[in-house]
C-alpha cells in the first residue's frame, strides 16, 4: 500500500465545511471519495466567496481530491444509483438534517441491508438524538451554545466569536478519526457501523475550563489572557503583540531575568503560577511595558527563543502562507487548478498528520459532475 486508505471508497453527501473536510483528509490519504451533489448549484460552499473563475477557495480546500457527480433524491432512477454506488462503498458521509436520509430511503437502517459491512458517518449540528437534533445550525450557533463565545473577548467587553470556523473544523477532525477507527474496528470484526458526529458535541468537547466550573470556580471572558495560568497571553501594544508562556519555576525565572527584574520572582504576590494568576492584573501590566521596550518584536522573540522561553509572535494570515516552518512541513503547501484561467496554482492549507511511511497528498477539486461519465465504472464496483 502506497497510502493508507487505499482501495477504501467513501460516498460524500456531505455540504458546506465539517463533512466536506473531513472526507477531503481520507482523500488526501488515498480514499476514493465519491461526492453526490444536487443538480444546479451542488454544494452551497462552491458559491462562497472568494470566487475563481465559479469555484470557491474554500470548496477547493474542503474538496480537494475528490470526485463529483450530480444526482436528485427526488428521482427514483438517481436513488437506484445512489443504492447500486452503496453496494460497492466502504463509507457513507452525509451531513443533512437528522431524518433526511430515512425519508428517502438511505437511513442506516437501509443501508445496511444493500450493504451488512458499511460505515456511515452522519454529521449534524447538534445530533441524532436529543432536543435539539431537528433546529438548524451553523458553526457560530455551535460556538455560542457549546460557551466557547462566552469564554472569548475583553472582560468588559460582548463574548466574541473566534477567527476560523472551529466548530466545523473540530467535528471534521472527530469525523475522519472516529471513520478512521471505524474501518480498524471493521478490519478485526466484520461489522461496519453508524457514527453520529455534532458541531455542538465537538465544540463542547473542546471547552477546557468547563471542569474548573464544575468544581465551583468562576469562568469569564478574560481578553488574550488565560484566565487560570500567568503569564499565558499577548504582550505590547506594538504591532500585533508577542504571545509569552512562562508557565512554570524555571521559565518564570528565566524571564524575570530577562526583564531585569529578579524582585519579581521572589514578590509574594507572583511566587507561583497561581499566585500569579490571582494577581495577574498587577503582573500583566508590568510585562507589557516590558515588551514595549523594544522597538522590534522579532529582536524580542529572537531572545525569548534563544533563552527557551515559549513564545510567539501574532503572525498575519499572509505571513502564514509564507512561515518557512510551514513550508517546509507542508502544512502549507499548493495545488494545481487545472480549470481556473486565473491561477494555475493555489496555495492551500495541506495535511496537518504527518506519516512517516503514508503521506498525504492534497489534489485538485472537481467541477460539479466532473465525472459523470464515471458512474457506470463506479457500480461496477472498486
Amino acid at each position: 500500500m502506497s497510502n493508507i486508505f487505499d482501495g477504501v471508497r467513501v460516498l460524500d453527501f456531505t455540504n458546506n465545511l465539517a463533512g466536506p473536510q473531513a472526507t477531503a483528509m481520507m482523500a488526501d490519504f488515498g480514499a476514493e471519495v465519491i461526492k453526490v451533489e444536487r443538480p444546479g448549484l451542488g454544494d452551497d460552499a462552491r458559491a462562497w466567496p472568494l470566487q475563481l473563475d465559479g469555484m470557491s477557495t474554500l470548496f477547493i480546500q474542503a474538496n480537494r481530491g475528490k470526485k463529483s457527480i450530480v444526482l436528485d433524491f427526488k428521482k427514483e432512477v438517481d436513488l437506484e444509483i445512489i443504492r447500486k454506488l452503496v453496494q460497492t462503498a466502504d463509507v457513507v458521509v452525509e451531513a443533512f438534517s437528522p431524518g433526511v436520509m430515512d425519508r428517502v430511503g438511505l437511513g442506516y437502517g437501509d443501508l445496511i441491508k444493500l450493504n451488512p459491512s458499511i460505515i456511515m458517518c452522519s454529521v449534524s449540528a447538534y445530533g441524532q438524538t436529543g432536543p435539539y437534533k431537528s433546529k438548524p445550525g451553523y458553526d457560530l450557533i455551535a460556538q455560542a451554545l457549546s460557551g466557547v463565545m462566552s469564554m472569548t473577548g475583553n472582560a468588559d467587553g460582548p463574548p466574541m466569536r473566534c477567527g476560523p470556523a472551529v466548530a466545523d473544523y473540530i467535528t471534521a477532525y472527530h469525523a475522519f478519526g472516529a471513520i478512521s477507527a471505524a474501518l480498524f474496528y471493521r478490519e478485526r470484526s466484520g461489522e461496519g457501523q453508524h457514527i453520529d458526529v455534532s458541531l455542538l458535541d465537538c465544540m463542547t468537547a473542546a471547552v477546557d475550563l468547563l471542569e474548573i466550573a464544575s468544581a465551583g470556580g468562576e469562568v469569564n471572558r478574560n481578553g488574550n489572557h488565560n484566565l487560570a495560568l500567568t503569564p499565558y497571553g499577548i504582550f505590547g501594544t506594538k504591532g500585533n503583540g508577542i504571545m509569552i508562556a512562562a508557565l512554570n519555576p524555571k521559565l518564570w525565572n528565566i524571564l524575570t531575568t530577562l526583564m531585569g527584574r529578579p524582585d519579581l520572582e521572589n514578590d509574594p504576590r507572583f511566587s507561583t503560577v497561581n499566585d500569579r494568576s490571582i494577581n495577574q492584573k498587577e503582573l500583566i501590566p508590568i510585562i507589557h511595558e516590558w515588551v514595549d521596550s523594544f522597538d522590534n518584536l522579532k529582536e524580542l522573540e529572537e531572545l525569548l527563543n534563544k533563552n527557551g522561553v515559549p513564545c510567539g509572535r501574532v503572525q498575519t494570515v499572509e505571513e502564514v502562507m509564507n512561515d518557512p516552518h510551514l513550508l517546509f512541513r507542508e502544512t502549507i503547501t499548493e495545488i494545481d487548478l487545472p480549470h481556473s484561467k486565473t491561477m494555475s496554482k493555489l496555495k492551500i492549507r495541506g495535511t496537518a498528520i504527518k506519516f512517516s511511511k503514508t503521506p498525504g497528498k492534497p489534489r485538485p477539486a472537481p467541477t460539479l459532475g466532473q465525472n459523470q461519465d464515471e458512474i457506470p465504472k463506479f457500480i461496477l464496483g472498486k
